[in-house]
Parts: structure tokens; sequence; C-alpha cells
């Protein structure tokens, strides 16, 4: 029986092997976070009347470098991180500010947070801070918007509304976004559950004419104009 012989193997397979090999046997060595935050995640139930959410997230600076923090930013423009001061000693704490602004959201909120850092000898590392935010929604309509076509029939068209029941109110009338501009559309209300439901049925004045009016919802019980987050829409097009 002849003896078995080994292959050459081509010059570049051997250095593949031997890299493979050493990476094997290095031990993995894991970044080390310079910011210990004492909390990452944070969670909140808005109220109705709520126009701004501050979260604030604490930190330490838990190595023996000098943190810089080099940039922060935010998933949407609606939160805006903010910092007193950007350079941390060892030991040193400090505190980032999210501000998020509610506007005409509602549901449920995830934003993201990303905190850039770098210490005196170099390294560089990332965090990421989260902000879940719950928005109750006062009022709902089925539909929000309605069309008519130009040189179409002038039909009356229906737009139903629902208050929250935590939140009841009665539903006087409508205003136009626009007091200084004149409405092509006429509306009645009609009360369905009072406090609670109502229709609003709307009417093209001219449906020949190209126009579009924004209506905010006016009740007695809105002291704080918070229906004005929720306007309702009508065009001919």
């Amino acid at each position: 029986m002849k003896p078995t012989q080994t292959p050459n193997r081509p010059a570049s397979t051997m250095r593949l092997i031997l890299g493979i090999s050493l990476a094997l046997a290095t031990p993995f060595i894991a970044l080390a976070e310079n910011l210990n935050w004492t909390t990452q995640e944070q969670h909140f139930q808005a109220d109705f009347d709520d126009t701004e959410i501050i979260a604030n997230y604490a930190f330490t600076n838990t190595s023996q470098e000098t943190v810089e923090i080099i940039e922060t930013s935010a998933t949407c423009g609606c939160t805006v991180p903010t910092l007193e001061k950007q350079s941390y000693a060892p030991g040193e704490s400090g505190e980032l500010k999210a501000v998020f602004t509610v506007g005409s959201r509602q549901g449920k909120q995830r934003k993201a947070i990303t905190v850039a850092t770098k210490d005196s000898a170099g390294a560089e590392t990332t965090y990421e801070l989260k902000l879940d935010i719950d928005i109750p929604v006062p009022v709902t309509f089925k539909p929000r918007v309605r069309f008519w076509k130009v040189s179409g029939e002038a039909t009356t068209q229906e737009i139903e509304v629902t208050f929250h029941e935590q939140m009841p109110m009665s539903l006087a009338k409508l205003a136009n976004k626009d007091p200084d501009e004149p409405t092509n559309f006429d509306y009645q209300i009609e009360t369905l559950a009072d406090g609670l439901k109502y229709k609003i049925k709307l009417t093209p004045k001219k449906p020949d004419k190209k126009s579009r009016t924004t209506y905010y919802l006016v009740s007695e019980q809105d002291e704080k104009n918070i229906l004005r987050r929720y306007p309702i829409y009508a065009y001919v097009r």
C-alpha cells in the first residue's frame, strides 16, 4: 500500500486557514461602556390635555476617562434631546432631557434617541434610549375628510364624530380655520348620543367651483382648545 500524500494547497488558502485559526484562538473582548444609565427605556401615559411629555435619562461616567457626548439625535423631529453640557469627568453624573411634542399625534408612540460618545482615549460608544408614549384620543371621526367632484351634484355627505367616554363634550358648532375666507359648505349637526356621538352633514353650496375648508369642532367643555388638534376637511375638486 502506498502512503497517502497530502495535496499541496495554494498559499492564499493557507493564509485563510491561518487567519481563521488565530481569530478562533483570540478571546473576544467586549467594548466597555463608559456611561451607566439609570434606565434606557421610559413609558408614559399622556393625559388628554398634555401638549408635551418630558423624559429625563440620568447617567454616570463609570470609566476612567473623560467622556464627551459628541451627538444626540432622535428618530422623529417631534422628540428633541438636550444636555446641560457635553463633557463628563470620571465619576461625574449628568442627565439627558427629551421633550416630545404631542401635537395631533394619537395612540401609541415609540421613539428612539441615539447618543454617541467619545472618551479621552479615543474610544467611541453609541447608546440607544427608548421613549414609549400612549396618547389617548379624545375624538375620532368616520371619516375625517369628505370630497365632491367639480360640477357634480350638491349631495350631502356625513362625518360621524365620537368623543372619548372619559371626556364627553357637547358639540355646539363648527369653526372655519380661516374665518376671513368664506366657506362653500353648509353644515348641520345631529346628536346621536348627547356628549358622546354626533353626525355632521356637509353640503357644498356651489359644487361647480373648486373649494376647500378646514373645520374645527367647537364645544363649551373644550376650555383648553384640545379639539383644535383634530380638524375635519371638506373639498370640492
